[in-house]
């Protein structure tokens, strides 16, 4: 079995810094159906535990939405020591507030610093013109060697593609491999051409994680042309698998998803998968 670095999974502790659409189990039922069952208290020791059967050996943590980032990167940082994991934290900002560049500084103090997600789907409290002063704000990022994700509608790849062609010095990762939406045969071949546009600029990957998310309750069939789809646009060095735990749990959980992703990836090379499973994440988030 080879090592997972697992490039996307979210840790939260409601009773202290709330994740608002936790706190409102109804707020984006429309995205992920029922989700009372999801903890109110998900810690690095819980996904050590849930992954024990698996040779974890790192994980990115993404803010998922908590009401002070700072204090949340910091409290995962401080259970970093007994996790015996690698672990890497990508907070979540916004790139128009004026208070950016103190958020950076601050942020990047932490060790595992690793980047920062920004948010452009609308649903999500996104929407926010990256042009201007949030451009120049999104710049300083590579001063600080942290990565951009951009967590982006189907239809928004665009300006994703537009970002990654005017910050050339900052990795930028295209987050859920472009959240695809209409998932016809005709709206796969359109996230296609639209995830090539972005895979054209060099300092570009995505992150293929929150099948549940996209795809609802999903098989391996299902979803193995969007995800072979994903690899072909941007080569396995530049696309990296994720859980979402503990999200996913609502679709199957963590052996559910691995197994898929053996399935999926049967045909790529052992270095691809390689790539895949572990190198490019701690590529692009870690070094």
């Amino acid at each position: 079995m080879r090592p997972i670095m697992d490039c996307n999974v979210h840790l939260w502790d409601q009773r202290d810094d709330p994740v608002g659409w936790l706190a409102d189990r109804t707020a984006v039922r429309d995205m992920l159906g029922d989700y009372d069952s999801l903890p109110e208290v998900y810690t690095l020791a819980d996904y050590r535990a849930e992954t024990a059967a698996h040779p974890v050996n790192g994980v990115v943590w993404s803010d998922a939405g908590s009401a002070d980032p700072l204090h949340a990167a910091a409290w995962v940082q401080r259970q970093v020591g007994a996790a015996d994991l690698d672990v890497l934290l990508v907070t979540l900002g916004d790139p128009a507030s004026a208070g950016w560049p103190a958020f950076l500084r601050s942020f990047a103090e932490l060790p595992a610093a690793a980047g920062v997600r920004v948010r452009l789907v609308i649903g999500l409290g996104g929407g926010t013109a990256l042009a201007g002063d949030a451009l120049a704000h999104l710049r300083l990022l590579a001063e600080h060697d942290l990565t951009l994700t951009v967590e982006a509608a189907a239809d928004q790849l665009g300006e994703v593609a537009r970002l990654a062609r005017e910050l050339p010095r900052v990795r930028v990762v295209l987050d859920h491999f472009g959240w695809p939406a209409d998932l016809t045969a005709a709206g796969s071949r359109a996230h296609a051409a639209r995830l090539a546009e972005v895979a054209a600029a060099p300092n570009t990957a995505t992150r293929i994680d929150a099948l549940g998310t996209v795809f609802g309750d999903w098989t391996a069939d299902q979803v193995r042309p969007w995800l072979l789809a994903a690899v072909d646009a941007f080569g396995p060095s530049r696309c990296m698998l994720g859980s979402d735990l503990p999200i996913e749990r609502l679709r199957g959980g963590f052996d559910h998803l691995y197994d898929a992703y053996e399935q999926v990836f049967a045909e790529c090379t052992e270095p691809e998968r390689g790539d895949l499973w572990h190198g490019t994440a701690r590529r692009w988030y870690g070094d």
